[in-house]
């Protein structure tokens, strides 16, 4: 039993982690009505500030190829307190600079855009400290007394109990402060309705601002204390963002106190799940205690998903913009043999560097059907993509089955994870459906992507070459590298699956989804079945994301975890929200422009070796299309001045309509027919672009 214990008590620096954290996102939520999904991001580059300042004496700046070190004493470390005070004070401006920046114009936003804007302040800040700190773990002395500590015959380091003491003093001070102050009083009021407390003298803007600033210093205040404990790395870190969300979602983005003790009990779950592997066996034997919160978040939200992410106050429902597709076959057949006469123009490495592209835009164009279309934030279409790929291996080698049969079902394996994932959709969308597939996805990377059975482990699993009767497809002939053949071979399938979503887009299903992606309830009141419609939109994303997935396979020949790690879903929707999420032409410009990989960003690498930069590009270039054309670049280069702001009036007044119409619907009497209305979201759509009409129910 002590051992037991022993275990619950190591896990209270973790958890104490989780508390801090969870306590800086609810402040940013009651404030300014932001889940920030970069509050980890920012815990992590303050420790490293604090780690430079303690061991060298040096303040980091957080940009990169100009001077950003700043010497203030000699190369000499400075001591351990007043480095702690002018990390804080870092953190202090760091949040100021990003409230006034990035999240104060997005205040009316759609949670579409919020949450991209979050997410490409995240990734800006992993790059940066990628860049100038590398990814090989940190350590640091301790701050806390670390003695071993006796208490019934249990042993132990003391640091812990120091950590939660932390914990327990920050929430009492923030309990009382923003229960009796008036500071907390004016935080209530902004929150629940702005425009209503500015009437008596209040400026929700200022007080978000200083909450920010508070919230930002309390996720220093984390990543400074857990950096002696854990070793300080970029992506470790940063995905603390998952614990600490699940503890803010217990505490439903409200209470400091439930907040607190939910990220404790996590931290001590986690750490006695180390324990129990070893007694049952049969349990998985990693990454069991990262899956936890992933189970927590599921809970919270199925259970309280309607009373979870609510604030007062009117926000404008403004999504990008969806292009129809015209003329898709004379289209596709221009991209083809442009394709071709590109791949053969080519040298070797530009050729891979295209077809990389090409699985990019493969998997991206599940992006564009999921959030263009339908309007729900996936952050795990990557982690779909490589069940695809690692289940194409296993039915080639091990059921021995053939192309092209072998890329159907691998595609048709990621469809039930997909749909799995849709299910917490019928009751949540935006914000609530990006928590809970960011927390799928870090479950995926703890648990079946470390799985050596399925995907062989550090070593990867050999990916045979799809081949037809006396025709070898694959990547590699002899000395052939890339070969023209299997550039076509890809080329051919996305566009494919191109005009898939094409005639999804033009045909009733495109028209139902979109009306979804408007208003859900007056879509549901004209008869469109809103359940089935969103599970359709998931399973034929996951689809095109597990092809997506398989391609990737046979283009590397031998699949790794890494492939397909959380980060890479993150990064996938940053460029094809850059590039143009409600358009077919998004995904394309996403993968041949921006993706890591890609045919731009490897011509501009041999040619400026700025390769390294692409991250800190994508998560910027995210930042700003959030804030100045939540359209993209395709959508800026296909609008046409007035007639868009025509559009986006019409847009909108199609909205109020549908949310009166649903009222109408409401207080109708039984079985009195009620003419439906025509939805319009698109601003190239037209009369064609009608919904259904229908007196039948969802």
């Amino acid at each position: 039993m002590s051992s037991y214990i022993l275990f619950l008590i190591l896990g209270l620096s973790a958890g104490a982690t989780y508390a801090i954290l969870g306590q800086g996102l609810v402040l940013k939520y009651r404030s300014a009505g932001v889940v920030d999904f970069a509050h980890g991001a920012v815990a992590m580059f303050i420790a490293y500030v604090f780690i430079n300042l303690r061991s060298f004496g040096e303040l980091e700046l957080p940009v990169v190829l100009i001077p950003h070190q700043i010497s203030l004493n000699g190369g000499a470390g400075l001591n351990t307190g007043l480095a702690i005070v002018i990390s804080l004070v870092y953190a202090a401006i760091l949040g100021l600079v990003l409230y006034l920046i990035v999240y104060r114009p997005l205040r009316s936003a759609s949670p579409l855009t919020r949450v991209c804007a979050s997410v490409g302040v995240m990734l800006a800040l992993e790059a940066i400290a990628v860049l100038n700190y590398s990814t090989e773990p940190v350590a640091t002395n301790p701050i806390f007394p670390s003695s071993p500590l006796t208490i019934a015959k249990i042993t132990f380091p003391e640091d812990g109990l120091f950590f939660a003491g932390v914990v327990v003093v920050i929430s009492l001070v923030l309990a009382l402060a923003y229960r009796f102050s008036r500071f907390g009083l004016a935080t209530r009021a902004g929150a629940e309705n702005d425009r209503g407390a500015a009437l008596t003298g209040i400026s929700a803007n200022v007080i978000a601002g200083q909450n920010w600033v508070i919230a930002t210093v309390l996720a220093g205040v984390a990543g400074i204390l857990i950096a002696p404990v854990a070793s300080l790395d970029p992506t470790s870190y940063t995905l603390f963002i998952v614990p600490a969300l699940a503890a803010a979602l217990v505490g439903r983005f409200q209470s400091f106190w439930i907040t607190a003790l939910a990220g404790l009990l996590i931290g001590c779950a986690q750490s006695e799940l180390a324990k129990l592997i070893t007694v049952w066996t049969w349990l998985p034997q990693q990454g069991l205690g990262d899956a936890l919160p992933f189970v927590v978040i599921i809970i919270v939200m199925t259970v309280r998903s309607r009373s979870v992410l609510a604030r007062g106050g009117e926000t404008a429902e403004r999504n990008p913009s969806v292009g129809r597709p015209h003329a898709p076959l004379r289209t596709a057949a221009i991209c083809f043999v442009a394709g071709v006469l590109l791949m053969l123009v080519l040298n070797s490495v530009l050729r891979f560097a295209f077809i990389s592209s090409l699985t990019v835009t493969c998997i991206a164009l599940s992006v564009v059907v999921l959030t263009g279309y339908v309007g729900q934030v996936s952050l795990a279409q990557m982690s779909l993509a490589g069940i695809g790929g690692f289940t194409l291996g296993h039915i080639s080698a091990d059921w021995h089955v053939g192309f092209p049969w072998s890329l159907i079902l691998a595609g048709l394996c990621a469809v039930p994870v997909g749909l799995v994932i849709g299910l917490p959709a019928l009751r949540m969308r935006g914000v609530n459906l990006a928590v809970v597939t960011l927390g799928f996805a870090a479950a995926m990377d703890a648990v079946v992507f470390t799985s050596l059975s399925f995907t062989g482990g550090t070593g990867g699993l050999p990916i045979p070459a799809p081949r037809l009767p006396g025709l070898n497809l694959g990547i590699t002939q002899g000395k052939a590298y890339p070969t023209l053949i299997f550039g076509v071979l890809v080329l051919l399938v996305v566009i494919l699956l191109g005009l898939l979503v094409a005639r999804l887009r033009r045909g009733p299903a495109g028209r139902m989804l979109l009306a979804i992606r408007s208003n859900e309830r007056a879509a549901g009141s004209v008869g469109i079945n809103v359940a089935q419609a969103k599970l359709m939109a998931f399973g034929l994303a996951a689809f095109i994301a597990g092809v997506g997935g398989a391609l990737t396979g046979y283009m590397q020949g031998e699949l790794t975890p890494d492939s397909f790690a959380a980060f890479t879903s993150i990064g996938l929707l940053a460029i094809v929200f850059v590039a143009g999420v409600g358009r077919i032409a998004g995904a394309v410009v996403a993968g041949i422009l921006f993706s890591a990989a890609g045919l731009f960003v490897t011509f501009l690498n041999l040619h400026l070796n700025v390769g390294k930069y692409q991250a800190i590009v994508a998560g910027v270039a995210l930042v700003l299309t959030a804030v100045q054309n939540p359209d993209g670049i395709t959508g800026t280069a296909t609008g046409k001045g007035p007639a868009v702001a025509l559009a986006k009036l019409r847009d909108r007044a199609a909205g109020e309509y549908a949310k009166r119409f649903a009222g109408r619907m409401r207080s109708a009497e039984p079985g009195v027919p009620v003419p439906g209305p025509a939805i319009e979201t698109d601003e190239r759509s037209a009369e064609s672009d009608r919904l259904p009409r229908t007196t039948s129910g969802p």
